[in-house]
């Protein structure tokens, strides 16, 4: 699309110096040009043509100096967006080790709760066995055969 642009406004460029060219060519006639200061007598065709370059040459300048502004815009505008780029992956970073830490801790205060409840209940259990054992283990009686 870009390049169709381009290839219309080279034809157009080429239509419009033609154009000019020949309104030049058909009026060749001396004519008096004066500068306020100064005036002199130049053919017509030099007149237009000399004209079209002036104004062709204040066009250049003018877009110059605003491809030059755009162009240092740009570059500001690349850079600013780096420097985003650059602090957004740091805070992404940052909230990422934030959460792992939070992770961690979460789950150490999960597996410290898990392991002082399995400690109570081990401690419950042995409780439990303890009255069995001593149930189910019948007091010896010594037998003294010296009685």
């Amino acid at each position: 699309m870009e390049e169709l642009k381009k290839q219309s406004n080279v034809i157009l460029g080429f239509i419009l110096v033609l154009i000019i060219v020949l309104f030049a060519v058909l009026n060749n006639k001396n004519v008096p040009v004066s500068f306020g200061f100064t005036s002199f007598s130049a053919p017509l065709i030099l007149v237009i043509i000399g004209s079209a370059l002036i104004g062709a040459l204040i066009v250049f300048l003018t877009a110059s100096a605003t491809l030059w502004q755009q162009k240092k815009q740009i570059k500001q505008l690349t850079q600013e967006i780096s420097e985003y780029q650059t602090d957004l992956q740091k805070k992404i970073e940052e909230a990422k080790e934030e959460q792992q830490r939070e992770f961690r801790n979460e789950r150490a205060e999960l597996e410290a709760a898990y392991q002082a409840e399995l400690q109570a209940k081990t401690a419950q259990i042995s409780q439990l066995k303890a009255p069995e054992e001593q149930k189910t283990q019948a007091p010896k009686q010594s037998f003294n055969y010296f009685d």
